[in-house]
């Protein structure tokens, strides 16, 4: 049942710095990679949280040799950097003529289940849940009480009372959850033993309907995006399909996952294990939207509607949310800065790390950081994401400390290198 009767006053926990800072600045381990034995990794106790569910990352390395490196974001290691057998050109041309497939085991699984289970979301996020139908979707940004990023997720509505949400970030439920569930008592969540992987490129609905059983596979052609379906796997393990806007995913327990990933292994002229130094530049070469990763381009000190997700405010939303007053007063809490994208002007120029300081050509004055990096083969250089002052503008010119210098630009990048900067 509804409940717009309900008030909350959220405890805000810490103080965010609305505004303008590195996404390193607080932790160490928000952007990270790791070689392989790197003690942070193999040591004891365990510094990082470390989940792969049903071990996919061991069954691509039995094919594809050991990672070359980890990827840490958020205090979790997310995934692999690559691997010694399939090299960054392959998985390119994966995503942008066949299918390469993303392993998501690094994430956070969540169930919510009960007669409020749509309450409990819908307190959570300025995106509306409870008009999900039973196998829809949405991606959902979770916000603090200053209306900035906590964090982000798609979720599923799997039954009546019942929802899924994958969360990446932190891979951590959302940080209100739990003053959330003290309103509704009734309702219970739990992290599941659930993982998933997400294919892309022009074959992605063709490579997934070769993993399913014949009834299923023919149903995929008329999924629409941000809509999920029940299926069962070549091997006949239950399973959800769920199709985004670029992508299309499989959500299932660890071990129906295992199996999945045994047979796509097995055909590697069909399904191609895709790193995070891929998609680093799939992201920032992504045109349909601004592809961003939370805690780098998106975080708790990223007001929504600075970042150009006010889309994901749902329009005549009802009720309390955390950060639905602050979200109702940007000139208050908005406006301090905004993320673009940066092009380099010299296809060699070298790539740029996460959390580097951003100056202004004119004045030689910090005036952003950059949140994602990356080489762009469409391109032919390098290009990032990056946080900038409100007084910086598209088209204009920055640099780094070495002396390149890099064009401005608004997101997504369909024009990375406008004319003039063509080598």
């Amino acid at each position: 049942m509804p409940s717009a009767s309900v008030t909350c006053s959220w405890d805000p926990g810490p103080r965010f710095e609305v505004g303008l800072r590195s996404p390193l600045a607080k932790d160490e381990w928000v952007w990270r990679t790791l070689p392989p034995g790197h003690p942070a990794l193999v040591g004891r106790p365990t510094v990082l949280r470390r989940s792969d569910p049903g071990d996919a990352l061991a069954v691509i390395a039995e094919k594809y040799g050991q990672p070359k490196s980890y990827c840490v974001l958020g205090g979790s290691v997310a995934s692999v950097s690559n691997w010694e057998g399939v090299t960054f050109t392959e998985q390119y041309q994966a995503v942008k003529s066949g299918a390469g497939v993303f392993p998501c085991g690094g994430m956070y699984y969540l169930s919510v289940v009960g007669p409020h289970a749509s309450d409990v979301l819908d307190l959570l996020t300025p995106r509306r849940i409870d008009d999900l139908a039973i196998g829809q979707a949405a991606f959902a940004i979770f916000t603090t009480p200053e209306g900035t990023v906590d964090t982000e997720g798609v979720v599923l509505r799997d039954g009546e009372q019942s929802f899924l949400v994958s969360i990446g970030g932190e891979a951590r439920p959302p940080k209100w959850l739990h003053d959330a569930m003290d309103t509704y008592p009734d309702t219970h969540a739990h992290e599941t033993n659930m993982s998933s992987f997400n294919i892309k490129g022009p074959n992605r609905t063709k490579a997934m309907a070769g993993l399913l059983q014949d009834e299923y596979a023919s149903g995929l052609d008329a999924l629409r995006a941000f809509h999920g379906m029940p299926v069962r796997t070549r091997r006949g393990g239950e399973a959800w399909v769920v199709r985004t806007v670029i992508g299309i995913e499989m959500w299932a327990t660890a071990e129906v996952i295992r199996e999945v990933w045994r047979d796509m292994v097995a055909e590697p002229g069909s399904y191609t294990p895709c790193g995070w130094d891929l998609l680093a530049s799939y992201r920032l070469e992504c045109q349909e939207f601004a592809f961003y990763l939370c805690p780098l381009d998106i975080h708790r000190d990223t007001y929504l509607l600075d970042a150009g997700l006010g889309h994901v405010v749902s329009r005549g939303k009802k009720g309390p949310f955390v950060g639905r007053e602050a979200l109702e007063n940007p000139d208050r809490w908005g406006g301090r800065m905004w993320v673009g994208g940066l092009a380099a002007s010299s296809p060699e120029a070298p790539e740029r790390q996460i959390g580097e300081v951003v100056l202004d050509a004119g004045s030689d004055q910090p005036c952003g950081y950059v949140t994602s990096a990356g080489y762009s083969p469409r391109e032919g250089r390098q290009l990032c994401f990056v946080h900038l002052a409100a007084g910086i503008s598209p088209k204009e010119t920055v640099r780094f400390a070495d002396g390149t210098t890099w064009r401005v630009s608004t997101l997504p990048m369909a024009s990375a290198v406008p004319t003039g900067l063509m080598p």
